[in-house]
Parts: C-alpha cells; structure tokens; sequence
C-alpha cells in the first residue's frame, strides 16, 4: 500500500501566529520536512513545503535501496496559501490525478474495500484531516483528528495541566496570558532561582522562548532570547518585556482568546533527554529512540541512545515517559510523539513538553531501524548534528568515501548525510554509526577535519 507524505511542518498548528516565530527561524520550518524523506518506499508519493537538491533525493534513494526515486512535490509550485487544501485548489488536483493514475481504479476505496492508499504526516491536524475527506482515505483519522486532537497534544499549557494533574515531574510555574498575569508571575518566580523562562504555548524547538535572569554567564540552553535583570521587582519585568509585547493585554476581536504563555522557574541542566514514542489507538505505547540532546541556546543534534545514563534515571525517564504517552491516547490521540524533560544539576528530573507530531529526532530513528536493524539501540551509537556547514550532497559524499567515512547500504559504521539544504542555507545535517561511543566520536571528529579541508 503506498504511501502519501504531508511534510506539512510548516502548519498553522506549529505556532499560534506566524508572527510568534522569530524571523530567524522561518526557513527552519520548511527545512525540517526534508527528513521525511527518510520514510519513504516505492510508489510513494512526497509533498514538501520547499524544495530539494536531485543529488540528495538520489543519495537517500540509493541508500535505502529503493529501485527509483519518490515522486516528491513542492507547494510553492502550487498556488495558495497554507496546507489546508481549499487553499490549494491546483495541488487538490494534482494529487487526485496521481492518485487515481498509480492505481489504476481511482483513489479511495468508495466500495468500502481497503484504501488504497495511506496517509503520513509531520503533524495530524486538522488541514490534514481535511485532506483525507477529500481524497478518500483514512476515514477514521480524518473524524478524530478534525476535532483539534494532534493541536491539543502540541499545548505547552496542556502538557502543564495534564503533568500536574497526573504528578508528573514538571518546573514550578503557571498558565498565563499577556500583560499583568505574566509580569506579575514572572517577578514572583524570580525569586526562586534567579531565573525565568517564558514559552509560547504553541511553537517549536524553544523558538520565541525567552529566558530572564539575574545570573550573569549562566547556561541558557532552550532559550531563543536572553534578557538580563539588575532586579526582580515588577517595575524592572516591565520594562525588560515591553519590546516583545508582553506587558499589555492584547486587543483581540469578539469571541477570540489570547494565545497562552507558560511561564516556569528555570533551572540549568545537567543533561538534556528526549525520547520518540508510537502510540497507538489502543494498547501500550511504545518506546521507538531516546536520546541526549546537544544544546546551545537550542537543540543541535542528539546522542542515540543517551550515554552512561544510570539506572535509577532509566527507570524514572522510562516510566514517566510511558505515563505520559498513556495520557495523551486518553485524550484521543495517536501517531508518533517526542517528549522532552531536563536532569537539573541537583539530579532531578523535569519534564518540559510533548509533541504529537514528527520530531527533530524522528527521522534518525527511521533510518536506524530501516539501515540497522529494529534492535539498533542495542548495538550502535548514533551522533547527529545540525546547521553544519558543508558543500552540497555530491561533493561530501565523494569526499567522506575517499576518507573511508561514508555509510553506504549494508555497512555498520559511517557517516549519513542526513538532510542537505546546502542550496539554500550552505548547511547539512548529519549522522555518524558507531559500533560504540568511542568509534562514532573519533568517526564525528575525522568528519570535522574533512569539513575543514572542504
């Protein structure tokens, strides 16, 4: 049964305005869903929010043995605006023809046989819902998730709600809107580390977060904006928030209501975990990947699966995870899911968010168990790293396998070019294979030296 991709990581549903992601985080968005690419077999079909470079679809091609590249459509060349398909009435039609032309006896199964075709996603809202009425497939998903299911498991302000109900770990902090509610919290939990973090309800990768602290040259990992306070009184939280219009209430039109801030006590990390989890309509979720996150101000790359993690850590992160998958089916969802927490320099563990989407580290998990096995974790040690800066597909190729360092099908150890957006940003993303920690990291540091010769 083929498959039909929506790379839809530039939904509506990923942040609450277009103007809460930050200017330089925009092309990040459409660069994310290159990694999709890594799910795909033959007779799929591929919509991508931008573009991608033939050398890297026929490197990913090749690499997953595929006998022929995907079809792969771009939305830019179809006029509209967003996913949700009235929107795009030209790209309606394309597929539809595709569709009905690759099986032959039209594109759903009207006579109530099994679909043809199935549908995947970065994010299962409700445009995508909209999506499967009109092309006749996944009649079960298109009722539950035009309800604004996946929207609900992508709510900071849900998570908090939910974690706090079910004793889930979480920082100390409170729900709350622009303007008095904000400052007035922001200057109370001050006083308990000397920091605050503030989060949009709905965004991604800690874009648009915003850290305050008195404490100079602290680590500000998660945080998009640092601002820092010669006091905590409220006068100071004014002052420090007016630029980025969070101390007014906002004036909204009849019958809207304020998009949510979280606010939470910050505390600096130790370590940083996350963890892929499948949770199916019924049943146990499952734990596909867990990871150490590479941390800057924000995520930049993992370690698959965490190292030296103790097990007491294991257990607890194993648990709470499972619970807090569990919750989430209870509210009617299904589908992938990454769920984030922090180990505090004081060795507790604190949950930060789910997300019932796709996530950054969800193609690396695909490509473990499509290259290495369903067992990968047990036997290998995966490094990725993004925004690295590097020449295009073909040439990084040919350079990693003069060295010796490129994987390539049926190997064990190498390097993956993991998404390659060189034409427009002059980066890849890449994943290193071990067979240990101390083979991926001597492989990562002979890649760092082949990029400096290039």
């Amino acid at each position: 049964m083929p498959k039909l991709i929506f790379a839809n990581s530039t939904s509506r549903a990923m942040a609450a305005r277009p103007d809460d992601v930050p200017d330089d985080a925009k092309d990040s968005y459409r660069f994310l869903a290159n990694r999709m690419l890594w799910s795909v077999n033959e007779g799929d079909m591929v919509i991508l929010p931008g573009s991608i470079s033939d050398a890297w679809l026929s490197y990913v091609t090749e690499l997953l043995g595929l006998a022929s590249p995907p079809t792969v459509l771009s939305l830019p060349d179809y006029p509209g605006d967003g996913w949700y398909p009235g929107g795009r009435p030209q790209l309606a039609e394309a597929l539809l023809d595709l569709m009905a032309g690759s099986v032959g006896d039209g594109v759903g199964a009207g006579d109530g046989a099994a679909d043809p075709w199935r549908l995947e996603c970065y994010i299962h809202d409700r445009d995508i819902a909209s999506w499967e009425r009109l092309l006749g497939i996944g009649a079960e998903e298109s009722v539950r998730f035009a309800q604004g299911t996946a929207e609900l498991v992508n709510s900071k302000s849900v998570f908090r709600s939910m974690a706090t109900a079910c004793g889930i770990p979480v920082a100390e902090g409170r729900v709350v809107d622009r303007g008095p509610e904000l400052v007035d919290g922001v200057s109370e939990l001050l006083a308990r580390t000397g920091a605050v973090i503030i989060k949009q309800d709905v965004n991604a990768g800690g874009d648009g977060n915003i850290l305050l602290t008195t404490v100079e040259g602290g680590k500000q990992a998660g945080a998009h904006y640092v601002v820092h306070l010669a006091a905590t009184d409220r006068a100071t939280v004014t002052s420090a928030l007016s630029p980025f219009g969070l101390t007014d209430v906002p004036d909204l039109p009849a019958g809207a209501s304020p998009a949510h801030s979280v606010i939470e006590v910050y505390h600096e990390s130790a370590r940083e975990l996350s963890a892929d989890v499948f949770v199916p309509r019924t049943g146990a979720p499952t734990l596909m990947s867990y990871s150490d996150l590479r941390m800057a101000e924000t995520w930049k790359g993992s370690v698959y699966p965490p190292q030296d993690l103790t097990p007491r850590l294991h257990a607890h992160l194993g648990a709470y995870m499972q619970q807090v998958a569990i919750v989430a089916q209870q509210l009617g969802y299904y589908g992938p899911m990454n769920i984030d927490a922090i180990l505090t320099r004081s060795g507790e563990l604190l949950f930060n968010e789910f997300n019932g989407r796709v996530g950054g580290t969800t193609g690396i998990d695909t490509i473990g168990r499509r290259l290495l096995g369903q067992d990968y974790l047990d036997h290998y040690v995966l490094a990725s790293r993004i925004d690295v800066p590097a020449p295009g597909c073909d040439l990084l190729a040919k350079a990693l396998n003069e060295q010796g360092l490129l994987f390539t099908r049926g190997s064990d150890h190498g390097v993956i070019i993991y998404n390659d957006t060189t034409e427009d940003t002059g980066t890849v993303e890449y994943v290193v294979v071990g067979r240990g920690w101390d083979e991926t990291s001597r492989a990562e540091e002979q890649l760092g030296r082949v990029l400096n010769r290039l």
